[in-house]
């Protein structure tokens, strides 16, 4: 909603103007009045209004000389000026100073007004789009040079001055919700603060890896605050109000105490209040990287996983900033891709709301570049119907397979699916799905100290007894005596 401040001396013409229009639906909100030009420019630098519709002739200090001292202040807001026939040459003036527009007193109607507004909204939303795009740039290169993703400033100094919030101060809301996306909306759905409040504010938004920070800027009397009590479906940290020369120090602030909330997430908003020491990344983790890739490219899953709780364990100790845990989750993953060569969209990063669930997210892709590295490794056949189904039941095997289930994969008859299968491969679908099973036994039954009837219920048996069956018709021995030879 656009704010306007009504600038007039003769009490019915700001009347006029106030009931002639369905202001809320146009999208403007009037917060302020004035009957000269001394009053006005107060209310400017207490409102700082979008649009300021002055007459031009008024006593103190004109309208032209009120616009000109707006923009001697560094006020941008869009002007339209009030006028008379006869007064042509102060309306040159004030147009020669950047007003949007001017209307003429005797003739202003519903129709007028409406075009002048409408041709005001234009500008005040190509200057808002202009303004949010260089501001974005200058969030960008300060949230690289906080976390570490460039050496110094490198020429930073003069470019990290944010448009568009003169004499504003700043509340920074950090909301770590593990989307790939999120908005204004979202957050003012909220209903955390009040509707007039996000109205007045000047806003600005950044989302990087799962975190969404929302710049507030509001008029330097401005107060307010957020309900701490609610529970959220993420967790949120935010700050009061500061002056803008603080707004490194205080997104510093707000990264160390995401961090807090990232190992221990509380799933409600709270007041970051401290300017507290710049996070520090741990000690060296290329060894467990390494481990992690090393191990999934020779398909040991269980090393794999217990590299990443190793990890995991490490980070969490040590407290790592959680850009440093995503960075080294993407390295790993890149890693992975180019070992089992399943391709995925550049887009498709791993976000999670919390260092635990980012762990899972983790391990699930990690989990489907292995299980298609392991089908990548198993026989073909001269049939893409029947290469389909090997493909299947390397990846499903720990699941419920039935014949049915096959068949509808390839669109084909179970019996002519059973028969055509055997033929290709010299055994039976159940016999290959047994070799499958029991070969994953066997690696579990090295790599791991998992309890027998453990290991036959993750490998896809229904009880103990038809393992140690199957394994022993496969391998001469039961599945104990395997564990004894090793």
């Amino acid at each position: 909603m656009w704010t306007v401040l009504l600038v007039e001396d003769e009490v019915f013409v700001r009347r006029k103007v106030k009931e002639t229009m369905p202001w809320k639906e146009m999208g403007f909100t009037i917060i302020g009045e004035a009957g000269n030009g001394l009053e006005a420019m107060e209310r400017i630098r207490e409102y700082q209004p979008d649009v300021v519709i002055t007459d031009i002739v008024m006593p103190l200090m004109n309208g032209v000389e009120l616009l000109k001292q707006a923009r001697r202040e560094g006020f941008t807001s869009r002007f339209v000026m009030l006028t008379v026939m006869s007064d042509f040459d102060n309306v040159q003036q004030a147009l020669e100073f950047g007003a949007t527009s001017y209307m003429l007193k005797l003739y202003m109607d519903h129709a007028t007004l409406a075009e002048t507004m409408s041709k005001v909204h234009k500008e005040l939303l190509e200057r808002r789009n202009a303004e949010i795009r260089d501001a974005e740039v200058v969030y960008r290169k300060l949230w690289k040079l906080m976390v570490g993703r460039v050496d110094s400033t490198d020429g930073l100094g003069s470019e990290l001055l944010v448009p568009g919030v003169h004499g504003r101060d700043l509340s920074i809301i950090a909301v770590q919700h593990g989307l790939s996306a999120y908005t204004l909306d979202d957050f003012t759905a909220l209903n955390l603060i009040e509707n007039d409040m996000a109205s007045a504010a000047v806003w600005h938004s950044l989302t990087i890896e799962g975190v969404s920070y929302l710049f507030m800027w509001l008029p330097a009397t401005s107060q307010f605050s957020i309900s701490t009590e609610r529970n959220l479906p993420y967790s949120l940290i935010y700050t009061e109000l500061k002056p803008a020369t603080q707004l490194m120090d205080t997104w510093q602030s707000v990264l160390v105490a995401l961090n807090e909330e990232w190992y221990n997430p509380t799933f409600s908003a709270k007041l970051c209040t401290s300017v507290s020491s710049p996070l520090r990344e741990t000690a060296d983790t290329w060894g467990l990287e390494y481990e992690i890739w090393h191990n999934l490219e020779q398909l040991r899953w269980e090393a794999v996983t217990g590299a990443v709780n190793e990890l995991w364990g490490k980070f969490e100790v040590q407290n790592a900033p959680q850009q440093q845990v995503k960075q080294a989750a993407k390295r790993i993953v890149h890693l992975c891709e180019r070992i089992s060569q399943l391709t995925t969209s550049d887009e498709e990063v791993i976000l999670a709301p919390d260092h635990i669930n980012f762990k899972s997210a983790f391990l699930a892709r990690l989990e489907a570049h292995f299980k298609h590295l392991s089908a990548s490794r198993i026989p073909i056949s001269d049939h893409p119907e029947i290469n389909k189904i090997i493909t299947y039941l390397h990846e499903h095997f720990a699941e419920e397979i039935t014949l049915d289930t096959l068949a509808k994969l390839v669109c084909m008859d179970d019996k002519y699916v059973s028969g055509l299968f055997k033929k290709k491969l010299g055994v039976s679908i159940i016999h290959y799905l047994h070799q499958i099973r029991i070969e994953h036994a066997q690696r579990l039954l090295r790599e791991t100290d998992r309890t027998i009837s453990e290991i036959g219920e993750r490998v896809g048996f229904a009880n103990d007894n038809y393992f140690i069956k199957i394994f022993k018709r496969s391998t001469g021995g039961t599945p104990a005596s395997f564990r004894n030879r090793i």
